[in-house]
């Protein structure tokens, strides 16, 4: 089974609680686990808490940085970066989730793209230097009209996942290429109750008609449908996208360690159980591959892989 996910917390967790990437046992992702795949393709982000900002930001990046590098350097036939030739069972791109580990300066901008960072979801939830989160007021700052023209400028690709509305709204009329939102689903009113951190439909619309991505995220908040959570919410989330046109948007973005989740998602180890549940809910295996790994794998070769 081939993998690509858009979206874990897993490295920062490690970091905070000392455990080990390649062989924990109690959290959701570990080098070890994902390996068993014949591919896995992960986006690990580090996640910039909104009470960090300044050089306090920049500081915890980095420290979270250097201790998935020093990952990449001890299990060099495990786990390689995206655009490295080497073959390994795992490839792996650095994100940051909360734009604040720039620090507020567009040589902070630089210097994450120089430690390899190529994906930046703007926001957490709260307001940042460079636009509101989705239980913020308000849209996107000076500095982050600034930003976003620099990131695109340097190939960096922009994360919309946390932007609240008005936010999305105002990035849209600044961006000028696809972009993602990397850990979102769709706000189905008729099934699910409404929340800020998913996608209404013109949003989709937009993801789409730009040749984005959206990933889908596991977290119970965000998926479950009182009557029937787990696999069967995914299914729905996944009817409604192929319905809008979106079958070569869609992608996961887990938000391993990130969040609870119900028992069907919650470990790297159960995505081939979960495909086989999606195949008895009617999803096609032709449309699941898609999601599981042949979008995101377009996408970012077409973006990363010079």
């Amino acid at each position: 089974m081939k993998l690509f996910d858009l979206h874990c917390d897993t490295v920062g967790e490690c970091y905070k609680k000392n455990k080990a990437l390649f062989d924990n046992k109690d959290m959701h992702l570990s080098l070890e686990r994902a390996s068993a795949y014949e591919e896995y393709n992960q986006i690990f982000a580090v996640w910039i808490t909104d009470d960090l900002r300044g050089q306090s930001a920049v500081d915890y990046f980095n420290r979270v940085a250097d201790l998935y590098y020093e990952n990449l350097s001890k299990y060099p036939h495990i786990i390689s970066s995206y655009s490295d030739n080497r073959r390994t069972p795992i490839k792996s791109i650095l994100s940051v989730e909360g734009g604040s580990a720039c620090g507020g300066t567009e040589e902070g901008l630089r210097n994450l793209y120089n430690r390899g960072v190529r994906l930046i979801t703007l926001t957490w939830n709260d307001n940042n230097e460079i636009a509101a989160g989705a239980f913020a007021e308000g849209g996107i700052t000076d500095f982050g009209k600034r930003f976003i023209s620099l990131a695109e400028e340097l190939g960096i690709i922009l994360d919309v996942s946390h932007l609240n509305r008005q936010g999305f709204k105002e990035f849209v009329e600044l961006s000028s290429g696809a972009f993602v939102a990397s850990h979102s689903n769709a706000d189905i009113v008729d099934n699910y109750y409404s929340h800020k951190r998913n996608l209404e439909k013109w949003q989709i619309e937009v993801i789409r008609d730009r040749g984005g991505l959206i990933g889908l995220n596991f977290c119970s908040d965000f998926i479950d449908h009182p009557d029937h959570p787990g696999a069967e919410s995914l299914a729905d989330q996944i009817r409604y996208l192929s319905d809008m046109g979106c079958d070569s948007v869609m992608a996961l973005g887990s938000d391993f360690d990130g969040c609870d989740m119900h028992k069907d998602f919650s470990g790297v180890e159960k995505m081939q159980g979960l495909y086989e549940k999606l195949i008895g809910f009617g999803i096609k295996d032709s449309l699941l591959e898609n999601v599981f790994y042949n979008n995101a794998k377009r996408f970012f070769d077409e973006r990363l892989i010079k």
